[in-house]
């Protein structure tokens, strides 16, 4: 069971990526992120912040075609997945999922994880979008 470690009522994207700069320097390389909430929840815009705020100057796009964007600095990387289209854990293997997920100088954040909800990954954080009754307001709840 994971405990809720932070939250953030997010008005505008600038909140949300100043939100996630802030989280990116309490996660280790090694981790790996499960983002959860639906299309247009600020998942991208999450990971813009987080990236930024671990001084990567790549500009950050949506995974969602390619499936998996890799991002580096340094000897460190982050990976950003959408794993949305995948039908089968057999398709994430298939690209190196495993690698991605063991390699200790990466991040790994995952949109749609729930295809690989159940594997055994240490140091998992889930972060979770939820769109409130206003348009540009959403709540992040970050777990450990």
């Amino acid at each position: 069971m994971q405990k809720l470690i932070k939250t953030l009522i997010s008005n505008c994207p600038e909140d949300t990526i100043q939100f996630a700069k802030d989280l990116s320097k309490n996660i280790s390389y090694g981790s790996t992120i499960f983002m959860i909430g639906d299309l247009g929840s600020g998942k991208t815009t999450f990971t813009k912040g987080f990236a930024s705020g671990l001084g990567y100057s790549n500009e950050v796009q949506s995974p969602t075609y390619p499936i998996l964007n890799e991002y580096s600095h340094s000897n460190n990387f982050i990976y950003h997945f959408d794993l949305y289209r995948l039908k089968s854990v057999s398709e994430f293997l298939e690209i190196g999922g495993i690698e991605y997920l063991s390699n200790a100088n990466g991040i790994c954040i995952i949109e749609w994880p729930e295809l690989i909800y159940n594997f055994d990954i240490k140091n998992k954080f889930n972060i979770l979008f939820k769109m409130n009754n206003s348009d540009s307001s959403r709540t992040i709840e970050v777990y450990k």
